[in-house]
């Protein structure tokens, strides 16, 4: 009397067929233990109950439970004995090992007829089946259903009950089939767009693609790592059961749970990544269980599609890296009784250890993640406490940085403006360039696919922003960026790229709509300003417009490039514009092979005393020639100061397959006014060396 069950039921005196209750004969159901219950709960005789027993000390609901968060980066840790082995490390009490024997029989899985087909390796690391007979379908002990009760699991049957059970031990989710209602081929496969299937939680789903099937001759019996179904259930009739443990790739499962709006306790371990050196262990648990409390048949062998060793992964563990990180003093024997604890063996080699990594942890990928290891087993609270050494001073840009703020600067002054995109790959317009992606560098757990993959370029990038702009009815601008790009080969370097596009309201050569002379007019004003000497000469690149687009080169290396994208590429931006872009490797244009851009480093010229003279060039050459080859000749002559371009021209006037280019060419002395007869000589030398050339003058 007085006690109150699920649901706020309490139970008090009443008149029952004229007898006073004091109490109340309960179901599971009414109990919370089930969701629907037949009657009331009685207790099997074998238990040997006597009078007066209290349910709490039954059901063992006085012991605690805790709960435990997992990080997403230690699957291994989603296993109760996953958390033993945690325990056993950090308090050096030995870890107890499950009982994993089994004893089989004749006939073999294989003479019974079963097979397993892996249409993916890369879906599917890892798939094993075992059979069984001679199962009898009834409820579980009372201690397993309870412990599964505690884990906030509901006891449904006993075959079904053990393979939970064990996936709460291992962390290794398990499923049975009737081997009496499937085929004999078990095929793990993609499933068939519009393909149509009945879950375990009798709701009829449409299966996309994405969704990675277990099906046999006659169609789909579960959905991969997700959800068994409907045809296949263990079922109060079943006498022989078909197991699956199994390892499937991580982002599969994940894929399939998206696509289908299902998530279970199986998909949510192996959306973290099941070890699939672990799957054998949980089969022989399973099949230990059902051998040991039902009295199950397991036949002999199982089918593996991947049987064998993997390779033992191993990683080199330098002492002194140690007391480098962690600012503890440890020798290398301490450091290898430290990682035995957590099961990783070790080898002494000349600079420390060389460790074998468990196929469970895959968490542990380089020699800090074996550190951290050694500093989380030796304890925290055991590092002594240092106070900070060393004076506190205020931070100063390093050279690089002001560098990077001077590039800024001067084309923040030509009128263009800074952007920044993230640091992820943009797959999409990086194919579209047809930038090659084979030396990228891939993250090793994304968020999301957009962020697979580091940057190599840039400009794909910065031509997305251009996309979003021109959706905006933008219709033009002059864009840049000065950021990171990354390469598996090559590393981290740092870049400067620029795009013009459609129209703008600042005066380019008297046009409206940006040109590849303006693009180039920025390159040759910035490098100039960075005391950068550099030419143009021709490229071939598969995004640029053959005809219009150029390469920088720089202390005798290309550092650059530039140039008009294709039409081909542009014609699927809003409004077509025409698009510019630059590109230009500011490590290999860097004031370390030009000048320092402090002002302790800056040099000046006094400016000019004497007078300027300006004559202007119309000259006649090939179309093939590059404009860069006749600047060279022209600046070659020692008293040309600059030399300017400004007008173009190719029609009927001049023939075919040749051009008009008009230069303005400055003549200076540093020493005296030049005469007139000075400068006509100067401009006949350069004549000369223009007709080499196949250059003259325009008459």
């Amino acid at each position: 009397v007085g006690g109150e069950l699920p649901g706020g039921f309490k139970i008090s005196e009443r008149q029952l067929r004229g007898v006073t209750s004091h109490g109340m004969i309960c179901s599971k159901a009414e109990l919370g233990l089930e969701a629907k219950s037949d009657g009331i709960w009685n207790f099997d005789d074998s238990l040997d109950l006597p009078l007066g027993t209290d349910i709490n000390e039954l059901l063992e609901y006085d012991d605690y439970v805790l709960q435990i968060k997992v990080t997403s980066n230690r699957p291994d840790c989603t296993g109760l004995y996953g958390i033993a082995r945690e325990v056993a490390a950090i308090t050096g009490v030995e870890l107890r090992s499950l009982d994993l024997s089994v004893e089989e029989s004749e006939p073999s899985i294989e003479e019974e007829g079963f097979s397993v087909v892996v249409e993916d390796e890369s879906d599917t690391p890892r798939y094993t089946a075992r059979l069984m007979s001679g199962v009898r379908i009834a409820e579980s002990p009372l201690r397993l259903q309870h412990r599964l009760l505690k884990a906030g699991m509901r006891p449904l049957a006993n075959v079904i009950d053990v393979t939970n059970y064990v996936m709460l031990e291992l962390g290794q989710p398990l499923h049975p089939f009737d081997a009496d209602r499937i085929g004999k081929i078990i095929t793990v496969r993609r499933a068939r767009g519009g393909d149509r299937f009945r879950t375990l939680d009798d709701i009829d789903r449409e299966l996309s693609e994405d969704v990675l099937m277990i099906t046999d001759e006659l169609g789909g019996l579960a959905v991969a790592g997700v959800m068994g179904g409907e045809r296949s259930e263990i079922r109060e009739d079943t006498t022989r059961v078909l197991l699956e443990s199994a390892s499937f790739e991580a982002s599969t499962i994940r894929r399939s749970s998206r696509s289908l709006g299902l998530r279970s306790e199986a998909s949510q371990r192996f959306e973290r990544r099941v070890d699939p050196q672990g799957v054998i262990n949980a089969s022989n648990r399973t099949a230990h269980l059902l051998q040991e409390l039902f009295g199950c048949r397991v036949h002999k062998g199982f089918i593996d599609s991947a049987p064998g060793k993997r390779p033992v992964r191993e990683l080199h563990l330098r002492t002194t890296r140690v007391k480098s990180l962690l600012g503890i003093d440890v020798d290398r024997e301490q450091i290898a009784r430290l990682l035995g604890r957590l099961e990783i063996t070790t080898e002494a080699d000349n600079e420390g250890l060389v460790a074998s990594i468990p196929s469970y942890r895959s968490d542990l990928l380089r020699e800090v993640d074996l550190i951290e290891e050694v500093g989380r087993i030796y304890g925290y609270d055991r590092f002594p406490t240092v106070p900070p050494r060393g004076m506190l001073r205020l931070g100063r840009k390093d050279v690089v940085e002001l560098y990077k703020d001077r590039v800024r600067d001067i084309l923040i002054g030509l009128g263009m403006n800074e952007v920044v995109t993230d640091g992820f790959d943009k797959t999409d317009w990086r194919e579209r360039l047809g930038i090659l992606g084979d030396d990228l560098v891939s993250v090793r757990n994304p968020m999301i696919a957009a962020q697979r993959s580091m940057r190599s370029s840039l400009l794909p990038g910065l031509v997305s922003v251009v996309e979003a702009n021109l959706n905006q009815r933008v219709d033009g601008g002059m864009i840049f960026e000065v950021g990171r790009i990354f390469s598996a080969s090559r590393g981290e370097s740092e870049s400067l790229a620029g795009v013009l596009f459609g129209r703008t309201n600042l005066p380019l050569h008297g046009k409206e709509e940006v040109d590849l002379l303006a693009a180039k007019g920025i390159i040759t004003h910035l490098l100039s300003a960075l005391q950068v000497p550099m030419k143009i000469e021709p490229t071939q690149v598969s995004f640029l417009h053959p005809g219009r687009s150029g390469e920088i080169i720089a202390f005798k290396e290309k550092i650059g490039l530039f140039g008009e994208i294709a039409p081909k590429i542009t014609a699927s931006l809003p409004a077509q514009p025409r698009v510019i872009a630059f590109e230009i490797d500011l490590d290999k244009a860097r004031l370390d092979k030009a000048r320092k851009f402090t002002v302790e480093h800056a040099s000046f010229t006094p400016l000019p005393r004497f007078p300027m003279s300006k004559r202007d060039l119309s000259l006649l050459a090939p179309i093939a020639l590059p404009e860069g080859k006749i600047r060279e000749r022209i600046e070659s002559e020692k008293m040309v100061e600059q030399v300017l371009l400004y007008d173009q021209y190719q029609g009927e006037q001049v023939g075919s397959g040749q051009r008009s280019l008009t230069y303005e060419v400055a003549l200076r002395a540093s020493d005296r006014t030049l005469t007139d007869g000075e400068v006509a000589k100067a401009i006949a030398r350069v004549e000369k060396r223009l007709a080499k050339i196949g250059v003259s003058l325009r008459s």
